[in-house]
């Protein structure tokens, strides 16, 4: 019988904290899972022990490929997953105990829901909270609102293609759950701290996100420009976006749009 859930965590290079992440999943109070990581073209010695010592563990599956960064290996391990739920997990990040079992029973109760997630916990070189919102299309308009560590049903998944492996510097998951909320599918909060987000020197969003954040910003907007005008003329011909100009161009808008997303306009 195939699992409830399958667990999808890409690895480079993190052996020094894989095998806590795999301790903390067997907390989970929910069981039904299987654990799939991705070798997503490690080169550390310890990785590479670590990840052969967990080989032929019950309920775990260690896929090998070249480096393609965390989209590539995101999608290479929901080809394989056999659950009817994706847990999306970063090889240094974990899930409070009860995470499992909360998100299922949700996602059983409300169709119209595709993903699951939650308010955030930050540990190691830094500490804090997040509370993203999730939500609608019009909720991921201008930022991310869901962690990349979330639970998606795989038939959205799979509907929508996966990650965009095109995406190497960050900002894949945004673009991944507009995709998802476009279809009119919502991303449920759950309103307590149940990911805890491991903050390390090789953070992929201070190293590469942050320092090309203009870039990626116009990928986005290139690649879904006509759900963005869309979107905006739904929420003016709402009265839902004030503006001082009794007349503005959609060139004017997408300007502004641009300018905000960016940072230069507050």
């Amino acid at each position: 019988m195939n699992p409830l859930i399958s667990v999808v965590i890409p690895c480079y290079n993190d052996g020094a904290y894989l095998s806590e992440t795999i301790t903390k999943l067997h907390l989970q109070l929910l069981k039904d899972f299987e654990i799939i990581i991705v070798n997503d073209g490690s080169s550390d010695i310890n990785t590479l022990s670590v990840l052969k010592q967990l080989e032929g563990q019950e309920n775990i599956t260690v896929l090998h490929k070249q480096n393609g960064r965390m989209s590539s290996a995101r999608n290479y391990g929901v080809k394989y997953a056999k659950g009817t739920y994706i847990a999306a997990l970063d090889a240094d990040d974990y899930f409070d105990a009860s995470f499992f079992e909360k998100a299922v029973a949700i996602l059983k109760q409300e169709p119209n829901t595709a993903v699951v997630t939650s308010y955030i916990k930050y540990f190691g070189t830094k500490t804090g909270n997040s509370k993203p919102r999730g939500g609608n299309a019009f909720n991921f308009l201008f930022s991310n609102q869901c962690p990349a560590c979330a639970m998606v049903r795989k038939n959205i998944w799979d509907l929508v293609g996966g990650y965009d492996e095109d995406m190497k510097l960050g900002y894949e998951d945004w673009e991944f759950y507009i995709r998802i909320t476009k279809l009119g599918y919502e991303v449920h909060l759950i309103p307590e701290y149940l990911l805890f987000y491991r903050q390390t020197q090789k953070s992929t969003l201070a190293n590469d996100t942050h320092p090309n954040r203009a870039d990626i910003i116009k990928y986005i907007l290139e690649k879904h420009k006509d759900w963005y005008i869309q979107c905006l003329n739904n929420l003016i011909g709402d009265n839902q976006v004030i503006y001082t100009e009794s007349r503005i161009a959609y060139a004017t808008i997408w300007k502004l749009l641009k300018s905000r997303l960016t940072g230069k306009y507050k």
